[in-house]
């Protein structure tokens, strides 16, 4: 635990060091928001933590899913977001014996603030897919929730 916060710290230097475009005020306090919630996101997803990780979405939130999902259409609700996503747990748990079970490592993090929407954009290196995502949040009650997740890849070619 105490590992994950100097991470998450560390993390927060290095994108305000970056030259990164947070502003002053609200919007910069709400940009490091993201920041730490990305970084738990993505812990949890890691470390396939399914209560965490699936507390993320908001319950009307949709998804696009990469190819490796194998699912070609948008799911429309955390139900269907649900469902997906215990097959891509299932399968990566039975990939390896302990955490973490993925490699999630943003590259190239982009965050772009719209008053209590969040859109953050990177890039996953992986051997043999460029993979994109683009994860949208709004903030309700303070919380900031997952309300679209966009994800596709590019293959790699030498």
């Amino acid at each position: 635990m105490k590992y994950n916060r100097v991470k998450a710290a560390c993390l927060i230097i290095i994108v305000l060091l970056s030259g990164s475009s947070i502003v002053r005020g609200q919007q910069a306090t709400d940009s490091l928001e993201i920041i730490q919630r990305m970084h738990s996101f993505t812990e949890a997803f890691s470390n396939l933590q399914w209560d965490e990780f699936i507390s993320f979405f908001a319950t009307d939130a949709s998804a696009f899913f990469p190819p490796s999902a194998k699912f070609a259409n948008r799911a429309d609700d955390k139900t269907a977001i649900e469902n997906v996503f215990r097959n891509v747990f299932a399968t990566a748990i039975k990939a390896k014996k302990s955490p973490p079970y993925l490699s999630i490592i943003p590259l190239q993090q982009k965050i772009q603030m719209a008053g209590n929407i969040a859109i953050v954009s990177f890039l996953l290196r992986d051997p043999a897919m460029l993979g994109r995502r683009t994860i949208v949040l709004e903030k309700r009650s303070g919380i900031w929730l997952i309300i679209h997740l966009h994800a596709s890849g590019v293959l790699l070619t030498d």
